[in-house]
């Protein structure tokens, strides 16, 4: 047919054109390369966060333990109902839980850090073997410093909250056999054998360094304490000692134990100083 007849416009093929052309001219655009940056860094960003917040999975495992814990303490099977349940209680239990994690609680929480601590100490040391008692033995030899028995005494006391205005003269009549009163102290006025620690948890250090001085059988004072004014009587001074071995062994055991149980962590708490990078 001839073209002109028809009144059209006679049209020439479009020329091939290779499409990677174009891809080519977008990959060299400074934006496209941002693009390419911003969606790395998002995608990389979105594994790190898995792998650092793994997401909470009931799993059939976690199911069928806390089932078998269900069914021995009923005693009974576990309906559907209590499946689902569990399920809820587990769930709400790990939220809260790695809440309290993310706000930072096993950092700023005094007591949480401390049962934390406690559970590591035991999971690096263990429980040691039990000691025999020629172990005991030798742990007490090797540290008799521990196992004296503090310096007490004892001693009579008549209180006065504020120093009287004529305590040479009461004194003077305690020393002549005579009674004067005094104010009520909240531990009485006796105290027969009492150990250095608890006379200086009462009265203080001072008080104690008087007393170790004072003579027995005569009044001294007064003496001045954070609680007040005291006229004091030292009737017996009893000298530091061992405690026999016998009467202290639980005591040792415990140190023992104790004691192993640090020298346990010392080992690890080197490699700990480089695991978290510890300035000092």
């Amino acid at each position: 047919m001839d073209i002109m007849a028809t009144g059209k416009a006679a049209t020439s093929p479009r020329p091939w054109r290779n499409p990677m052309r174009g891809i080519g001219r977008v990959a060299r655009d400074p934006l496209f390369a941002f693009l390419l940056a911003g969606v790395a860094l998002f995608g990389g960003y979105q594994v790190v966060q898995h792998f650092e917040k793994p997401p909470v999975i009931f799993t059939p495992e976690i199911e069928q333990a806390q089932v078998a814990d269900l069914e021995t303490l009923t005693g009974r099977k576990a309906t559907a109902q209590d499946r689902a349940q569990l399920k809820a209680e587990y769930l709400a239990e790990e939220l809260l839980f790695r809440e309290a994690i993310d706000r930072n609680m096993h950092l700023t929480d005094g007591e949480t850090r401390k049962r934390l601590v406690d559970k590591v100490r035991y999971l690096i040391a263990g429980a040691p073997p039990e000691p025999s008692d020629e172990q005991l033995v030798d742990h007490y030899s090797e540290h008799l410093n521990l196992y004296r028995a503090e310096p007490r005494t004892s001693f009579t006391q008549i209180f006065r909250q504020q120093k009287p205005a004529d305590a040479g003269v009461l004194l003077a009549q305690l020393n002549a056999g005579e009674t004067i009163g005094g104010e009520d102290f909240w531990l009485g006025r006796d105290f027969p054998r009492y150990g250095d620690s608890m006379v200086r948890g009462i009265f203080g250090q001072p008080f104690v360094d008087t007393l170790k001085t004072a003579p027995e059988g005569r009044w001294i004072g007064p003496i001045p304490s954070p609680r007040g004014w005291h006229f004091v009587k030292k009737s017996e001074s009893i000298a530091s000692a061992m405690i026999p071995f016998p009467a202290i062994k639980d005591q040792v055991r415990q140190d023992y134990v104790i004691a192993h149980s640090n020298a346990a962590i010392q080992q690890v708490l080197a490699g700990l100083k480089e695991k978290f990078d510890v300035e000092e």
